[in-house]
């Protein structure tokens, strides 16, 4: 059967409409009185915006070739000001090479109450703009005008899309509340897609068979209906990778086409067949790309300097020649050429470095990845789609060195916290140990040093010396890089210790190991008889930043580290330390997260040691008021008092 000829009728379902007391309508271009006049969502009393309905109707199409029907439809009630940024529209179409993405119908408008009329303001030719993303993608962006607390607005569009063997996800669950949604999607029987449900809402979801005959052609199309009520928003919680990874959707999966006559094919549903997939594209040509800075390369193989040392050199050498331009890849026309410019994306730099690893001999594998903000790799359902980056890997003498050469202050085990994802892929190994838990690569110590007198005239002065190792280390020279001058590097300083600062000395930049000294004097905390510290000198944590009463979304922190303070105290002719802070030995959710206070006084001299620990870095909403319950009582013992009384 010629595909060309193949035609898909679209089968409209009628959903029974969700109860309301209010009249809300789910006709485009019909607005209610009540709509209009609705102050607040019941179900969320301080939501800015609620969605009214949604609806999404996909279908397959015939006319001159064969296309994917997106046809989108949306009704918001502005409830507060913050809420009519949802007046601004934005719509991403993909073109790749002979396939594209067409966008038409797009009509939008917004809806007020004027002198107890219902005043429409429609969308003009002069509010939609559109600009080029990339080579890949373009963006069309529109203001729907009039938009106001109080306003409903609604818009429509359809995109025709070539890309007919991949469904987008639907998205139900939003930053806002959902009211109503629904949405069907009819796939003609040739086209097999698996279906699957993520978060945490429950949805209306069926299946039925539909059949189309005309023209001399008979078809079956399989129908996914789903319709949701009441849908509350996702809000961003802190500590959390990716929003999306629990975001209440449906994502279409396809596992194989089968059209009589003309092809069979199936589609990687196993971490083989994605091997296999990648073995056949440019990525596993791309990894023998021909290193355009051998003569450096080879300096660096025929060095004294031991094997893990050439590792970190050929790392430094490709971070040095090529600058990361931002953007996440699995693939590139020209890695070669991307080196010559001195700028690429993630792939063809980490392409580069794999061909410079292997060409001094060493043992490199690229290990395949999604970013934490792209959201997890599945792991019942392999698929290609989600792998948008790699890193690489070096065996040796039985030790594995992760590599990326994004940015010029990653090193050997330490990556940009956005790569440092739970689920990892080794590139051609097909079961499950090919799994890499890239989170626990390295240990990471932040250590502060605090040296101090306190005068008779209760002037504190003293050093501050910091050391940085790891993922800590990264953390700081990243956001070192930030200031423009130590000057404006002192100020920030000057304000976090709410000191006076002499000097600030920083070494080590780029290494593994940072050391920064300070000096610098300050006031204290004082009457005519006693003097006030802080029980670790400066705060360590002046918030409980997990403390709200209830999370149904894990707590994700961003890599294992070990804070370390220890304080020296003396103390002024004639004082002594009246009270201080219990000594305390604590940790949460199986030692995930731990700290350790201990204080002593010897004569005019107190000593002070403080540690903290994040061990993992999960932890499940059912442990969430542990974890709660354990940073309320770390804020506790970091706002505490050391008293120290003057003499009689």
């Amino acid at each position: 059967m010629n595909m060309k000829k193949i035609m898909i009728l679209l089968l409209t379902t009628l959903f029974l409409q969700p109860v309301s007391a209010q009249n809300f309508s789910q006709k485009f271009g019909k607005v209610t009185m009540d709509e209009l006049q609705m102050e607040t969502y019941d179900k969320a009393p301080d939501a800015e915006a609620v969605i009214l309905y949604e609806n999404v109707d996909m279908y397959y199409n015939i006319s001159n070739s064969f296309n994917l029907v997106y046809d989108y439809k949306i009704k918001v009630k502005i409830l507060k000001k913050e809420g009519t940024s949802w007046g601004d529209g934005e719509i991403i179409l993909y073109n790749r090479g002979s396939s594209d993405e067409f966008l038409s119908g797009l009509k939008a408008s917004s809806y007020n109450l004027v002198n107890g009329k219902i005043v429409e303001s429609e969308l003009k030719k002069d509010y939609i703009f559109k600009e080029k993303i990339d080579e890949k993608r373009t963006r069309v962006k529109f203001s729907i005008p009039e938009v106001q607390v109080g306003s409903v607005i609604e818009y429509k569009y359809k995109i025709t899309s070539d890309y007919i063997f991949s469904i987008p996800h639907l998205n139900v669950q939003h930053s806002i509340p959902v009211i109503y949604s629904k949405f069907n999607v009819a796939v003609p029987e040739y086209f097999k897609f698996g279906l699957n449900v993520k978060g945490y809402h429950r949805l209306n979801i069926q299946r039925e068979k539909g059949n189309y005959n005309a023209g001399g052609y008979f078809f079956s199309t399989d129908i996914v209906m789903c319709e949701a009520e009441h849908i509350p928003a996702l809000k961003g919680d802190s500590y959390i990778w990716c929003l999306d990874d629990f975001k209440t959707k449906v994502e279409f999966e396809l596992s194989s086409i089968e059209i009589p006559g003309q092809m069979t094919k199936s589609y990687a549903n196993s971490w083989k067949a994605v091997n296999e997939t990648l073995e056949k594209s440019d990525f596993n040509s791309n990894l023998k790309t021909s290193y355009p800075f051998k003569k450096e390369v080879e300096a660096i193989k025929e060095s004294n300097a031991s094997e893990k040392e050439k590792v970190r050199s050929i790392l430094k050498l490709v971070q040095s020649k090529m600058k990361y331009n931002g953007r996440y890849s699995l693939s590139s026309n020209s890695p070669r050429q991307a080196a010559e410019k001195g700028t690429g994306t993630s792939a063809e730099i980490n392409f580069v470095l794999h061909s410079a690893l292997r060409d001094a001999d060493f043992d490199v594998v690229p290990i395949l990845l999604n970013p934490r903000s792209f959201g997890r790799l599945p792991l019942a359902k392999p698929t290609i789609d989600k792998i948008n980056t790699f890193i690489v890997r070096v065996t040796l003498n039985g030790e594995y060195l992760y590599l990326d050469g994004t940015n010029p202050y990653s090193d050997i085990n330490v990556l940009p916290p956005n790569l440092l994802v739970d689920k990892a892929r080794i590139y051609k190994v097909n079961d499950d140990s090919g799994w890499v838990n890239l989170t626990n690569i390295s240990k990471s110590v932040s250590s502060i040093s605090v040296l101090v007198n306190i005068s008779n005239e209760n002037e504190l002065s003293g050093t501050i010396r910091r050391t940085y190792t790891n993922q800590a280390a990264y953390s700081f020279a990243n956001n070192y890089e930030k200031y423009k001058t130590k000057e404006e590097y002192i100020e920030s300083v000057e304000k976090e210790f709410s000191i006076q600062v002499n000097d600030v000395e920083v070494k080590g930049l780029d290494s593994l190991v940072i050391n920064e000294t300070i000096l610098f004097t300050s006031t204290v905390n004082s009457t005519d008889e006693y003097i006030y510290l802080n029980s670790t000198v400066f705060p360590f944590m002046t918030e409980n930043k997990l403390k709200q009463q209830e999370r149904i979304l894990p707590v994700e922190f961003n890599y294992q580290v070990t804070y370390n303070i220890i304080c020296g105290i003396i103390l002024p002719t004639n004082y002594s330390v009246e009270e201080k802070p219990e000594n305390m030995n604590l940790s949460a959710c199986e030692k995930g997260v731990k700290y350790t206070y201990i204080s002593q006084v010897t004569f005019n001299n107190m000593q002070i040691k403080f540690s903290y620990t994040v061990d993992r870095l999960v932890f499940a909403a059912l442990e969430y008021k542990d974890l709660s319950d354990f940073y309320g009582l770390l804020t506790q013992m970091s706002d505490s008092q050391i008293v120290i009384k003057k003499n009689q």
